[in-house]
């Protein structure tokens, strides 16, 4: 036997006295030993069963209970279930008036493609976007800037490039100088055509007015004498002969002259001073260092040009942005417009609905519960606290089916006590195995025994015979040759009547309970 802890050395030391009372504390010699043995009750080891166990009352509910509702409100367009439908997950319940909401992603979906056209190249035709092109000609002008930059900061007289300008220059001058030469050639040409077409201007007039003079109707009365009529005729002819030469004259006089105007070198000479001026410049140019201010216009060049670039690139990373917010407006606008349906999350029954088609919805309006493996909202009177524990099993009969008990598990209990109908009570949840396919109606009623514990077909005791010499350790009297013989024992259940024996007693071992007698 293992050492025996202090405590139950002085425990043991307590029954000795004990048997001592009963074995050798006599009066008057063994007749009062046999009245005192008479008195002591006994009983005899055997097998039975022990449960501890507490009854509450019970109903039935839904394994899962979920109240669903449109994320926000509207008007219900249709209602695809009624009450007591049984739905699977995923299934169609109701729709709202998505109307609003199709248009919005409508929307959304040509402002994500405008925004795609700015910054993503493979949304276009061209293969190119506009955020490409900007940002391409803003290097493109930056890196000329540079170059121009460059040229001036390194600049060297270049010796070929002064023999050429020299040599325009050259070319410029001997045409200018033939300009003039063939200037001054055209000029005489026009003042001999401008004092030549004066003179037939003169003559034309002279003979205009001869020609006047000829046929002025005054003279009308000369052709009635023949003699003068003879004279007048002949002097008419001559003027109308002598007007028309003069008319004829004048045009090819004024086409001279003309086409003097028209040859004049004045534009050629202009033209060619104008080249010669250039020449001249380009010539300079090509002799001359770039000055200070020039090559400070230059450098404020690139660095206009830098910017430009780099606010191209800024540009192409807001749209990138925009481009983002552009997909993230759509796909919210997609969920919304998912939103207005409403699918089942579970398969379930429904179990109410408040709302019908044409009513504007806000909130919870449809409730599905999971009948398949129901629970039971169990409570039991707080003295048999001890007697309840999650995984403890239970015996369940329905006031609807008396005949008949299902066994289940307790799953749950409440941390706190709670009042129900003036009682307080300890709230559990069962789980109860039930597989039929008829599924139980929430509400229903139940009787429930919560088991706290068994020990079947075990060696058991009346609880008197049981000595507690420390907290958990026990002693028992075993008669042995009508004497009682202490005896340590291993304990397990108790109820209020027995003990179940784990170690320490046999079957039939006849032990002591007092003076109580026991069955």
């Amino acid at each position: 036997m293992a050492k025996l802890s202090k405590h139950f050395a002085a425990g043991l030391l307590m029954v000795g006295l004990v048997v001592s009372a009963l074995t050798a504390c006599t009066v008057n010699g063994e007749a009062e030993i046999e009245a005192t043995a008479q008195e002591v009750q006994t009983s005899v080891v055997r097998r039975g069963d022990i449960t501890i166990s507490a009854t509450g009352a019970g109903n039935v509910i839904a394994t899962t209970d979920i109240s669903l509702g449109f994320p926000s409100g509207g008007t219900l367009a249709k209602l695809r279930v009624k009450v007591g439908d049984e739905v699977a997950a995923g299934d169609e319940l109701a729709v709202l008036d998505s109307n609003d909401a199709q248009q919005s992603v409508t929307q959304s979906e040509l402002q994500l493609a405008q925004t795609e056209l700015q910054t993503d190249a493979a949304a276009t035709q061209t293969g190119i976007s506009f955020n490409d092109i900007a940002i391409e000609q803003a290097l493109m002008t930056l890196e000329q800037a540079q170059a121009q930059l460059d040229e001036l900061l390194n600049w060297q007289p270049d010796e070929a490039e002064i023999a050429l300008a020299q040599a325009q220059l050259d070319a410029a001058q001997a045409n200018y100088q033939a300009a003039l030469g063939q200037s001054a050639a055209t000029d005489n040409n026009l003042q001999v055509a401008a004092i030549n077409l004066e003179q037939v201007k003169r003559s034309l007039a002279d003979a205009q007015a001869a020609y006047n003079t000829a046929f002025d109707p005054g003279r009308d009365w000369e052709l009635n004498d023949p003699r003068r009529a003879t004279q007048l005729e002949n002097e008419r002819d001559a003027a109308a002969s002598a007007l028309q030469r003069a008319q004829d004259n004048m045009a090819i006089a004024q086409l001279e002259y003309d086409g003097a105007v028209a040859s004049s070198a004045s534009g050629s000479v202009a033209g060619a001073l104008s080249s010669v001026l250039s020449a001249e410049q380009a010539l300079v140019a090509a002799q001359t260092s770039p000055t200070d201010d020039e090559i400070e216009a230059a450098r404020i060049a690139v660095r206009q040009a830098d910017l430009a670039y780099k606010q191209a690139l800024l540009n192409e990373e807001a749209d990138d942005l925009s481009l983002l917010q552009a997909q993230l407006d759509l796909e919210s606008a997609r969920q919304i417009l998912a939103d207005t349906t409403l699918i089942a999350p579970m398969a379930g029954i429904i179990t109410a609905i408040n709302a019908s088609p044409g009513e504007t919805v806000s909130g919870a309006f449809i409730t599905i519960a999971d009948l398949a493996q129901p629970l039971l909202e169990v409570y039991v009177d707080e003295t048999d606290l001890d007697k309840v524990a999650v995984g403890y099993n239970v015996d369940v009969v329905f006031d609807a089916f008396p005949d008949e008990t299902f066994s289940g598990k307790v799953v749950q209990v409440d941390p706190s006590i709670t009042s129900t109908g003036g009682v307080s009570a300890v709230r559990t949840l069962v789980q109860l195995d039930y597989n039929r396919p008829q599924t139980l109606p929430i509400g229903l009623n139940a009787t429930v025994d919560i088991i706290g514990g068994e020990a079947l077909d075990a060696l058991i005791v009346p609880v008197e015979a049981l000595r507690e010499i420390t907290p958990g350790e026990y002693v028992v009297f075993i008669m042995r040759d009508g004497e009682p013989v202490l005896t340590p024992v291993e304990v397990g259940l108790t109820n209020f009547a027995f003990a179940e024996i784990k170690s320490g007693l046999q079957m039939g071992d006849v032990v002591t309970t007092g003076l109580v007698a026991t069955q």
